[in-house]
């Protein structure tokens, strides 16, 4: 099963897509938080990622500091 997870910190947004049968890591992104509108750095982290991997993503999970 293919997740997204995406972590909005204090500075770093991070955002993967991770198999969960493997536990591999399949495409990762990085960017900076934006403490103004959160969605901003969400969606950037987001677009950094394999798109064509993240249509098959059967869940996607957030988590903040």
């Amino acid at each position: 099963m293919i997740g997204i997870g995406i972590d909005t910190g204090g500075t770093c947004t991070d955002a993967v897509i991770f198999d969960t049968k493997s536990h591999e890591v399949l495409s990762q992104s990085k960017t900076l938080t934006t403490k103004q509108d959160l969605k901003i750095g969400i969606l950037t982290a987001l677009s950094g990622l394999d798109q064509d991997l993240a249509r098959d993503a059967a869940y996607i999970s957030l988590s903040t500091t």
